[in-house]
Order: C-alpha cells, then structure tokens, then sequence
C-alpha cells in the first residue's frame, strides 16, 4: 500500500448510540434527572405565549379579573421554568464534568492501549485523533445537547398546538422550518468536511505557534532570527487552515438567511389571515404574535443544536467508534506469556519492514541471532534502519514480512503487555518527565518507584548520582520550569535522567540504549559504555539471559560489545566481534577507518 488509507468511519447512528452508552454508565440517575427536568421546563416556557396573550387580552378590555388572573399565571410559568432550567443546567454540568472525565479517559486508554505506535506516525490516522482530542469535552456535553434538542423539539409542538387552537390552517405554519433546519443540517456536514480536510493545516499552525513561543527553540529561532519566518509560515497555514472554513460558513449564512426569510414571510401571512378571519380578532392576533415569535426562537435553537449535532455529535462519535475498533483490531492474539529467561537469544528470521503509507523498504531481509547473554552493537549511517529495528524488537511495530523470536517463540504472537514489562531502554529521543527526580527515573519500573534504592541504584549505573548530589532537594527535587520553584536540567543531565530510568528495570530480557549517549563528550561515552557492558553481562550472569543492544555513531565506543551488527541499505551486511570486521576488510572497516582518522586529525 502505498497510500495513507484509513479505515473508513463506523455508521453515524451506531457509533452515537455506542457514544451514550458510554455516557449512560457514567451516571444513569443523574441522566434521568436532567432528561426530566428539561422536558418539565418545555411546558411553562411554551406556554408562556398563551399567558402572554391572555394578559394582552386582558389589559386591552380593561378585565380586573382576567387581568389578576394572567398575572398570576405569567408568574408561575416564568419561576416554574426558571427553576427547572436551573437544576436541568446544573445536573446537567455536574453530568458533563463527570463524564469528561469518563470520555478523556477512554480516549487515552485506548491510545496508550493500542500495542504499536503507527497511529502517532501516520499523519491521516493523527488528524482524526487530533480532531477527536480537540472535541473530547464535547462529547461530556452529549447528552446535555440532546435532551435541549428534545427541549425545543417539545416546546415548538406545544406551540404548533397554541396556532391550532385558533386556527388548524395555522399548524401549517410549522412546515415553513422544515427549509432551515434542513439546510441547517445539510451545510453543517459541508463546513465538518472542510474542517477535517483541513486539520494537517491547523496541526501546522499550532506546531509552529509552540514553536515560537517555546524556550526549547528560543535560542535558535533569536540567533538566526527565524522568528518573522515562523510567524509568516503560521499565519499561512491559519489561512489554509481557515479561508475555506469561513468560505463555507459565508455560503451556510446564505442559505440560512434564505431560510429564515422564507419562515418571516409566512409567519406574516399567518397573522393576517388570522386578522382576517378570527372572530375574537384581537386576542387571535396576540396569540399568534406571542407564539409565533417564540417558534422563530426555537427554529434558531434547535438550528444551534443540529449544527453541533452534525459538526461534533456525529463526527466525535464515529471517530470515537473508529478508535475503538482500531485498538481492538490491533490487539495481539497472544498465544504465550513473555519467557522469565533467554537461552538462546532473539532471532530475526528474514525481517523485512516498511512504514505503513510506503513500500520502501526501511529493513530487508535481516537475519541474525542476538545470543542470550550477549551485548551487541547495532552500527550504521544514518537511515540505515536502526531505529526501526529497535522498534520492531520493542514491539512497536510489527515487520511487514518474516519474523522476530524469542528462544523460538513467535514476538507476534506474545504478550505484548508481558514483553513490555521485560523490555527497558533509552532512546535518542527520550522525554524529559518533569516530575520529582525519583518519579521521573522511578518510572522506567513503576512499581518499584517507591524503593529508594532501586532509583539510587539507577543514577549509579546512568553516572547521574552527581546530579542528584547538586540538586537543592536531591531526588525530591521538582524538575522543569514549567513548576513553582522547578528546577531545569542541560540536554545531557536529562538525558542521563533517561538513561538512569532505563536502568530501574531489574534483570530485563532485552535492553536499547538507542543512541544514549548522544549528548556526552566521546571521553565520557566511552567510559559510560563500559560501564552499560559490565551491568549487561552481570545481568547476564544472573540467570535472565537478558540481551543488551546498544546504538551509536561512534565506532570507537562500541568495539567492546560481544559482536558488532552492521546494517547498510537497509540490509544487515555483517555481524561479528570487532576484530573479525576489521579483518574481514568491509564496510564496517571502512567506516572505522574514517572515523578513526578524523579523530587523530581533530587531535593534531
């Protein structure tokens, strides 16, 4: 496949009603308390027309009594529907609070869920998720929008049937709507499309405003003073982003606008023929005026509510629906637990992989035996696969063909949570956690965060014990400026911090160091390397068999691993000890070479 296709949305209807069910369980009480305290508050509320006309009546034929009397009723349907639109807002927003939290969590859930990570590096599968998180909160609001669609739907009947007892002509009045909210409809799926279609360009517009506004790029952005060129590339992309919206959003007012006119044209035909023809003239016409009015209000609400209905309801819901079927689609049918040991390694049996979206072959046709026990180098210019290789071995990724075993067992068909709890590392593009410098190593294995000498243990093998020893607070330290009294790290004591969290996991099956060291002079590497190979085989004497795999540039820092994996054009060209490439005259010589002689040049 060489295109990003996605699976298409799931139903409108079936994804909305998966959508409530999920809502339904957050609080079914409080669902049926708010549902009753709206529809209760249609009834006053429409009435209010016909109290309204009353009054009117009463005031013009000067009734004492009919005028008391109206009064008295005005009074009761304003507090009766004030009150019950208040605690319908209220349980309503305790509801909504409530099921965020449900709604947010869910979403996370699955996507943390989901054992790979193609859905954060396919930008089709990213805009649907980056539209889904932006509108999460609104589908907390769901049933809140609901029961006012009902609302008014419920208020514009009892209005229709105020017009009908002057008149049955006059129930006509209530087709005129039907334009409005049919084009209401029409043009909210219209400006929907327009905005996913344009989410890439949204994406790009909030990347380049944190861009400019963060202090990770700060430096850069003033010394090369690229900041006029972010600010042209962001305001670029918010007009790509916005000029079609706002072009079909022009086109929907249009239309509206014609709508509505149609509606106001016939709402005066209904109160001339009403003059026209009712006996009781004077209250006919007041009835019809208050009522009227009342049912062009609830037109533009039940307009607002059939646009959100279209724009977030339906749209939230079926992208929703789809994420849940793509995490249960890509649940591993495991048929075996993670091994607790290695005896003979991980082989990689013909692997061939490409990202999804492309066939180009990022790995082809690797295979190699990784020996239990063994620390091995993975080597090679830039592109030739080797961050993808540590992404398939963590089970990131699945290979496009052939396949990855553990002692013989298939890496496809294992556990994925059981492999990951045997799986640590660091990589190249490690996260700073901003917590407290025990939380922030402690969670390379959570559950042994607690342990004050895990996490010391930790720093020692990662040489960080020094930045603990120079924090004010020592391991209780809060880390990043983004916290009261944080403390900022340089880009190469978090990365020790990354390397330590790697370090927390006791007696793995399998550890990356994907270019760990990057930050650190070759001096430092090369003693930290050392110090990883010493850990990895005491590791390895302990009975796990546990395979250590290290990633850099630096060829000099890894000639003390076990055996040397050379990756070249996506192919694995050679494998062997240090010594046995240099003699075998290859790529991995060569490379050696350059680098050695560019390095005793650097030295005269």
């Amino acid at each position: 496949m060489t295109t990003d296709e996605l699976d298409p949305l799931p139903g409108a209807w079936r994804s909305l009603g998966r959508s409530l069910r999920m809502g339904w369980r957050s609080s079914p009480a409080m669902i049926a308390a708010a549902f009753c305290a709206e529809a209760l508050s249609a009834v006053p509320d429409a009435m209010f027309a016909w109290g309204l006309a009353a009054f009117a009546t009463a005031v013009i034929t000067g009734s004492g009594a009919g005028l008391a009397a109206s009064s008295g009723l005005l009074a009761a349907m304003a507090a009766g529907n004030w009150l019950l639109q208040t605690v319908s807002t209220r349980v309503n927003q305790r509801f909504a609070d409530r099921a965020a939290v449900v709604v947010e969590s869910h979403i996370a859930e699955l996507l943390a869920g989901v054992s790979t990570i193609e859905h954060h590096e396919r930008p089709a599968q990213l805009d649907r998720i980056s539209v889904l998180r932006d509108h999460a909160s609104a589908l907390s609001d769901l049933y809140r929008h609901l029961f006012s669609l009902v609302g008014v739907l419920l208020r514009a009947a009892i209005t229709l049937g105020l017009l009908a007892s002057v008149n049955p002509l006059l129930m006509l009045l209530g087709l005129f709507p039907l334009p409005t909210v049919l084009v209401s409809g029409r043009r909210a799926a219209v400006e929907k499309r327009v905005e996913e279609a344009g989410a890439r360009h949204d994406r790009l517009a909030r990347h380049l405003f944190l861009l400019a506004t963060s202090a990770v790029a700060g430096k850069e952005l003033r010394v090369a003073r690229t900041g006029p060129l972010v600010r042209r590339l962001r305001h670029r992309a918010w007009e790509q982003r916005h000029r079609p919206l706002a072009r079909a959003r022009w086109i929907s007012a249009a239309w509206q606008s014609g709508a509505q006119a149609l509606f106001g044209a016939a709402f005066i035909a209904a109160v001339a023929y009403t003059a026209a023809h009712s006996a009781d003239r004077t209250g006919a016409v007041l009835l019809v005026l208050a009522a009227g009015s009342r049912l062009s209000g609830y037109i533009g609400q039940t307009i607002t509510q059939i646009h959100f209905f279209r724009t977030i309801w339906l749209d939230c819901s079926r992208k929703l629906a789809w994420l849940e079927d793509y995490a249960a689609k890509r649940l591993v049918a495991a048929d075996r637990s993670a091994p607790e040991r290695l005896s003979e390694g991980i082989r990689l049996d013909a692997v061939s992989f490409a990202y999804p979206g492309t066939d180009r072959l990022i790995l082809d046709e690797v295979s190699v035996l990784l020996p239990a026990g063994a620390v091995v180098a993975v080597v090679g210019e830039n592109g030739a696969g080797k961050s993808s290789l540590v992404k398939l071995l963590c089970g990131l990724y699945t290979p496009t063909s052939g396949r990855i075993t553990l002692d013989g067992q298939d890496l496809a068909r294992t556990d994925p949570v059981s492999w990951r709890r045997r799986v640590t590392g660091t990589f190249q593009d490690f996260f700073a956690f901003e917590f407290r410098l025990r939380l922030s190593v402690g969670i390379g294995d959570l559950p042994r965060a607690d342990q004050p000498d895990a996490v010391d243990t930790a720093l020692e093998k990662a040489a960080a014990s020094d930045i603990a020893r120079a924090l004010p607070e020592g391991v209780h330290t809060q880390l990043g400026v983004s916290w009261p009294q944080g403390v900022d790290l340089s880009h190469g004591q978090w990365q020790r911090v990354a390397l330590a969290r790697g370090f927390m996991r006791d007696q793995p099956l399998l550890t990356v160091l994907d270019e760990p060291t990057s930050a650190v002079d070759a001096e430092t590497e090369h003693a930290l390397f050392d110090r990883y190979t010493m850990a990895a085989r005491t590791g390895a004497g302990s009975g796990t068999g546990g395979v250590t795999l290290l990633v850099s540039h630096r060829f000099s820092t890894v000639r003390a691993a076990d055996l040397i994996l050379v990756l070249n054009g996506a192919r694995a060209t050679e494998f062997g000890t240090h010594d046995q490439l240099i003699a075998l005259g290859g790529h991995y010589a060569q490379l050696y070479g350059i680098q050695a002689e560019a390095y005793r040049t650097g030295l005269r």
